[in-house]
């Protein structure tokens, strides 16, 4: 008996009883109050999740598990709520405001845009669904993997073939793991391959002619455009779920600012900032927003 006394476990079972009967005394007056109610909603929830995570109904066996699990995990939310366990846990506010910002998002979805909204959301944002530039190239590459001044090295045969025709110069520079030849290639593809700088310069250059060089992760490039397309408006049609979508996310993002300011309007928001820390333009900046 002594032994098992002073076993861990038996401690920790006893202070948490304890805990349980001290808790049981406060609340004293609460308890007639606690009543769980499992209805129909319950249940289809209960067995739409069951039926998503395994593909098939649960059998009766399995139902009664699970309807004792979620009475179970119910008394423990209900519990833990009475000890004011939610108070200050960042997980459970996330949770929650998320909640609240799901509500607006359905709220936004309610109505959906015309026909009308739809063309005046395109007209006003036309830009943002251009397609990007497209060209036809060659390029020669100069690596610093196998020179000591690949830049002079392309200034110098820059020099030589300036107007000379891409064929003639196929076998100049360096070999690497892309084309000498890029054929009708959007700057999106541009990008990925040779990065963002090396696609924007590539619109500042003109036709018919070697220039360089264009540095990219690679190396030091000369080209010589063939051809290039400037981003184009597309058909109104041929984006039309794109806009829908893009809509629908605005509304949120407009009617979700409209419940916040709202909301906000019924607190009062202060600041106790160290002065030493956050000086008062800081905090004036903070009281604007």
């Amino acid at each position: 008996m002594k032994k098992l006394i002073q076993e861990p476990l038996v401690h920790f079972l006893l202070f948490g009883l304890a805990l349980f009967a001290l808790y049981g005394l406060v609340n004293e007056k609460d308890d007639g109050a606690n009543i769980i109610v499992i209805d129909d909603y319950d249940m289809k929830n209960i067995i739409a999740s069951w039926e998503m995570q395994w593909k098939r109904l649960p059998t009766d066996e399995e139902l009664k598990s699970l309807i004792q699990q979620n009475i179970k995990q119910e008394i423990f939310y209900q519990e833990a709520l009475k000890m004011n366990l939610d108070h200050n846990d960042e997980i459970i506010k996330r949770r929650l405001a998320q909640k609240m910002q799901f509500l607006s998002n359905d709220l936004a979805t309610i109505t959906e845009p015309s026909e009308e909204d739809l063309i005046d959301f395109f007209e006003q944002n036309a830009d943002n669904y251009l397609s990007p530039y497209s060209f036809s190239f060659y390029q020669i590459i100069f690596s610093p993997d196998h020179r000591n001044d690949p830049k002079k090295d392309a200034l110098d045969l820059k020099t030589k073939v300036e107007t000379s025709d891409p064929e003639q110069v196929k076998n100049q520079g360096d070999s690497m793991p892309f084309p000498y030849f890029f054929e009708n290639t959007d700057a999106n593809e541009l990008q990925r391959q040779l990065g963002n700088k090396f696609s924007e310069e590539l619109e500042n250059l003109v036709v018919g002619q070697w220039q360089g060089p264009i540095k990219s992760g690679f190396g030091y490039h000369l080209v010589y455009i063939v051809d290039k397309t400037a981003p184009q408006r597309p058909e109104f049609e041929s984006i039309r779920n794109e806009l829908l979508r893009d809509l629908e996310y605005s509304n949120q993002q407009k009617l979700d600012q409209l419940i916040f300011a709202e909301l906000k309007k019924k607190y009062e928001i202060e600041y106790e900032l160290d002065p030493e820390k956050f000086d008062e333009s800081f905090v004036a900046y903070l009281k604007e927003r």
